[in-house]
C-alpha cells in the first residue's frame, strides 16, 4: 500500500509539473508563432527588423536581423566600394530609402527576409535599376563591332545592286541605291 502512494505521489508530482511546464511553454510558443504568423508573406518569406550593421572586415558588412519571434541571424554584403547599385547592400539601403551617408538609419527597418534552401534567411534584394557603365561600355564596343560588320555588308550589297541596276538600266533603280549608299554611309560614320 505504501508503494502504491509512493508511485501515485510521485506520479501526481511529475504530472503537476509536467502540465505546468507544457502551459508555460505552450503560452510562449503561441506568442511566438502568433508574431511569426502575423509577419509572413508567404511559405519562403517573412517580415524582419535590421538589428544592427557591423563592419566586419576591409570587404564586408554584415547586417543582423531580428525575425518576428527574437531570434537574431545575419547576412554577409560585399562593401560597396565604390559606393555602386552593382553591390546588394546599396541596393538594400536604396530600397529602404536610404543613401550611402545614412546607412546607420536602416537599424530598426522592417524589410522581406527569404528562407533560403540552405535554410538561411537572405534579404529580397532589388534587381539593379540601372547597368553598370563599364558593362554598357564593353556590351556597347561588342555591339560597335557587330553594327559595323552589318553596316559594310549593307554598303556591298547597295554597291552590287548600283552596279546591276546601271547594267540594266534602270535609272530609277540606281538613283534609290545611291539614296541608300548615302543613307548608309552617314550611318557608318556616326557609329565610329
Amino acid at each position: 500500500m505504501e508503494d502504491r502512494d509512493e508511485s501515485e505521489t510521485a506520479a501526481s508530482r511529475w504530472e503537476g509539473v509536467r502540465e505546468e511546464r507544457q502551459a508555460s511553454d505552450a503560452a510562449a510558443l503561441a506568442d511566438d508563432l502568433g508574431r511569426v504568423h502575423l509577419e509572413t508573406i508567404d511559405d519562403r518569406r517573412l517580415r524582419a527588423r535590421v538589428d544592427s550593421i557591423v563592419d566586419h572586415d576591409e570587404s564586408t558588412v554584415r547586417v543582423w536581423y531580428e525575425l518576428p519571434h527574437g531570434v537574431r541571424v545575419s547576412e554577409d554584403f560585399e562593401k560597396p566600394i565604390p559606393w555602386s547599385d552593382r553591390f546588394a547592400f546599396a541596393r538594400l539601403v536604396a530600397d529602404l530609402g536610404y543613401s550611402a551617408s545614412s546607412v546607420d538609419c536602416i537599424e530598426g527597418e522592417s524589410l522581406t527576409l527569404e528562407r533560403t534552401v540552405d535554410d538561411r534567411w537572405r534579404a529580397e534584394i532589388p534587381p539593379r535599376h540601372r547597368p553598370d557603365p563599364h558593362e554598357v561600355a564593353q556590351a556597347m564596343g561588342e555591339t560597335s563591332a557587330l553594327t559595323i560588320v552589318g553596316l559594310g555588308t549593307t554598303l556591298l550589297y547597295l554597291v552590287l545592286l548600283f552596279v546591276v541596276a546601271l547594267g540594266n538600266a534602270s535609272l530609277t533603280a540606281a538613283i534609290g541605291t545611291v539614296v541608300l549608299l548615302c543613307i548608309a554611309m552617314v550611318l557608318l560614320v556616326r557609329v565610329r
